[in-house]
């Protein structure tokens, strides 16, 4: 009997990560993965499985093709061949790292790190992936990616300071990415609350790049088909800052770029707001036509062994024509990094977080700020853009420039 209409995922990973904390070194992390998530089409019905071994592919097949009945009826197809864009997100020096070599980059981070204290916190880690996708529509395709993630958290008295990042090459300068948390650190001590009331509140990339992920999930087209999304309805309607544009680009050489999306569909760069305006919602294949359209190009796999869903690449702000935002605003927060987003309330958009190291900027003179709350609601949030930096900087999978927003509450 012929097989139905299917698809195979493949992915094998390895992970190596060291951690220096209390003074000394934890043992290391070396992990890895691989299997094999398969799909089925059978009479317009998706059914799912996974297993860890080649020789189990047929089995797990027809494991899928039974359960298919489960899921709901639609006009699916699996992701015709087509040609991939070429992304560099590959480096063999992380490809190839192993624990020697991921300790030296921890030495000199800590180096930078302990320029004023020895309360350090620090965690690298090498990540290498090889994927493969292959249908019965004749897509065959794979790729490898690497990353190299970078955590630095420094005490300096009541100064709190940190770097983050991830990168898909190794980048070098390590001391000055521990001298970076360092002297945010020794910047952000003696700490005092502003009063309550609304503020001009200048945002680091790492500050948005959390604050973001409330927003993103209202853009989700299953979101917008279950009527879930307070965005649904307002395609090509200009709800955001004009100064607003964002972008989901799996061309980039961000942690999330990829040549196609894991049901094979080619990487693109795609509007999600333009100039303030509405332009895409994100889906994966399966969404898609469940509401009846044809699209895709959004689709992620946390693991093998977890059905695909919609999901974003990178995520890109536009930079805007602001030069120093400091002196552009004049009086105003600077927040280095605030924490809470979890208790967001991603269908209304409401927030309270808390701010843990920041800045009081008042013409000129800089005063540490902390211990005080931010509260409102992230779509108005994102229709108060007082200015946006020219210059971007990539954190991850995340491409952002630095946002002044207005109007912002703050609770102390």
């Amino acid at each position: 009997m012929p097989k139905p209409p299917h698809e195979t995922f493949f992915t094998r990973s390895r992970t190596l990560s060291l951690m220096l904390y209390g003074g000394k070194i934890k043992p290391r992390e070396d992990s890895g993965n691989e299997g094999y998530g398969v799909r089925v089409l059978r009479d317009g019905r998706l059914g799912f499985a996974y297993c860890n071994r080649e020789g189990n592919v047929g089995n797990a097949i027809e494991t899928a093709a039974s359960l298919s009945r489960f899921s709901p009826k639609s006009g699916f197809s699996f992701a015709p061949k087509a040609k991939a864009p070429h992304v560099g997100i590959c480096d063999a020096g992380i490809g190839e790292m192993e624990a020697g070599g991921l300790k030296e980059i921890l030495d000199e981070i800590r180096e930078g790190a302990e320029k004023y204290s020895k309360n350090t916190k620090i965690m690298v880690s090498a990540f290498w992936e090889n994927v493969r996708l292959e249908n019965s529509e004749g897509f065959a395709n794979g790729y490898k990616c690497t990353m190299l993630s970078v955590y630095a958290e420094v005490m300096d008295g009541d100064g709190f300071g940190y770097y983050s990042n991830a990168f898909t090459h190794l980048p070098g300068k390590y001391r000055d990415m521990g001298l970076h948390a360092a002297e945010m650190a020794r910047r952000t001590r003696k700490p005092k609350k502003p009063r309550a009331g609304k503020y001009t509140v200048i945002m680091e990339p790492e500050v948005i790049d959390d604050v973001i992920d409330i927003l993103m999930p209202s853009f989700l087209g299953e979101w917008k088909r279950r009527g879930i999304s307070i965005l649904a309805g307002r395609k090509g309607e200009k709800f955001f800052d004009e100064k607003l544009g964002i972008y989901d680009d799996g061309t980039l050489d961000g942690t999330g770029g990829r040549p196609f999306d894991d049901e094979g569909t080619p990487s693109k760069r795609t509007p999600v707001v333009e100039k303030g305006v509405i332009r895409n919602f994100a889906y994966d294949r399966e969404n898609a036509a469940l509401e009846g359209r044809e699209g895709g190009g959004q689709c992620s796999r946390p693991a093998f062994s977890t059905p695909p869903g919609t999901g974003y690449s990178n995520i890109e702000i536009a930079a805007g024509d602001a030069g120093n935002l400091e002196e552009e605003c004049g009086k105003a927060l600077l927040v280095y990094s605030l924490h809470g987003t979890h208790t967001a309330n991603r269908t209304t958009g409401d927030f309270g977080v808390e701010v843990n190291a920041g800045m009081m900027l008042n013409r000129g003179k800089m005063e540490a700020a902390a211990g005080f709350m931010l509260s409102g609601n992230i779509f108005n949030l994102f229709k108060n853009i007082e200015a946006i930096e020219k210059k971007t900087k990539a954190r991850g999978s995340f491409f952002s420039p630095r946002i002044a927003f207005g109007n912002v509450r703050v609770v102390s």
